[in-house]
């Protein structure tokens, strides 16, 4: 079973700030939590990170997502998205505001890319469908479907 391979360290480098102890406890804890919602929503990223040669790309990748995820929630515990004061007020920006931890669907187009699941353009499908074509066609007329 593959596990996380984002670090403590790797979250610590990626702050705009020196985090506190606790801050660096629960982080480590959030980037397992974070590495499960990538392999749930882009399931293909543990078959790639298990995979005998491991694209030093991809894994970078996978660490930086994790962190910008864990990093979304702990500079904004709270989801605050405004503050105001007597003269004083401060908005957020509305992605960065929920306090959430979550996969924004660019982080998760970023982790589909180069996969053998991911599809070519202009390719939709319903959300939960197989990637794979059915087993079987009907015909409608002289067009298969």
């Amino acid at each position: 079973m593959v596990t996380s391979p984002a670090t403590a360290t790797d979250l610590s480098d990626r702050s705009l700030r020196t985090l506190s102890s606790q801050e660096v406890t629960v982080g480590g804890v959030l980037l397992a939590d974070a590495f499960n919602i990538l392999v749930q929503r882009v399931p293909s990223v543990a078959t790639r990170l298990d995979a005998v040669t491991v694209d030093a790309v991809f894994r970078a990748l996978v660490v930086q997502i994790e962190c910008a995820m864990v990093l979304r929630v702990l500079n904004n515990p709270d989801g605050k998205l405004e503050e105001h004061g007597d003269d004083y007020g401060y908005r957020r920006d509305a992605a960065l505001s929920t306090g959430a931890l979550y996969l924004s669907d660019a982080e998760a187009d970023l982790l589909g890319i180069g996969d053998s699941v991911s599809s070519g353009a202009f390719t939709i499908r319903p959300y939960g469908s197989a990637a794979v074509p059915p087993s079987t066609w009907y015909s409608v007329g002289s067009a298969s479907i």
